[in-house]
């Protein structure tokens, strides 16, 4: 379940400038010329980079949760293909080329609190050339088994991906 967010509603147009509508908060239309301002998700891709029964996290380097581990990923740019973006992605962050390997699962989080919707798509990865090293907005990488994972990992999605990925490779999170 998303937190209650403080957008939208917006209050003017980006087209003409005139109020926009605030009877739906998600779909306000223009009192002038009739434009529609759809609030929805904005997209982005999880990469889990797997190597045997390790996953590469990647620390944060930018607010929301600076200094806390999250999967290596990102926004998709205006019209970029899904996959193309989960590469670009993983070449910002961590200086490696990549090659897609499956699809692990898709759900939805805030960025931050109260922050923008998000929906979160997650694949496996394998890392292919390149100088494994933290670029972008992340400060640190670090592989961790799967079974001994970091405590502060504060996106919800990130945590539901890494659980699938434990089932998926059959591994069973630590007992604190």
């Amino acid at each position: 379940m998303i937190a209650k967010q403080h957008l939208p509603p917006y209050t003017y147009c980006p087209v003409c400038a005139a109020a926009l509508d605030k009877t739906h908060p998600y779909r306000q239309t223009c009192t002038r010329c009739d434009f529609i301002f759809y609030h929805s998700s904005s997209p982005c891709m999880g990469a889990l980079p797997v190597e045997g029964s390790r996953v590469l996290l990647a620390r944060r380097g930018i607010e929301p949760y600076f200094g806390s581990w999250n999967v290596v990923g990102g926004f998709l740019n205006y019209g970029e293909e899904p996959l193309a973006g989960l590469m670009r992605e993983v070449q910002e962050e961590t200086g490696c080329a990549c090659r897609v390997l499956d699809f692990i699962t898709q759900n939805a989080d805030t960025y931050g609190e109260p922050g923008a919707a998000l929906l979160n798509s997650y694949y496996t990865v394998q890392l292919l050339s390149g100088n494994l090293t933290p670029q972008d907005d992340v400060s640190e990488l670090r592989w961790f088994e799967l079974d001994n994972l970091p405590d502060d990992i504060p996106f919800a999605s990130d945590r539901r991906a890494l659980e699938v990925l434990q089932r998926m490779s059959g591994v069973s999170a630590r007992a604190d």
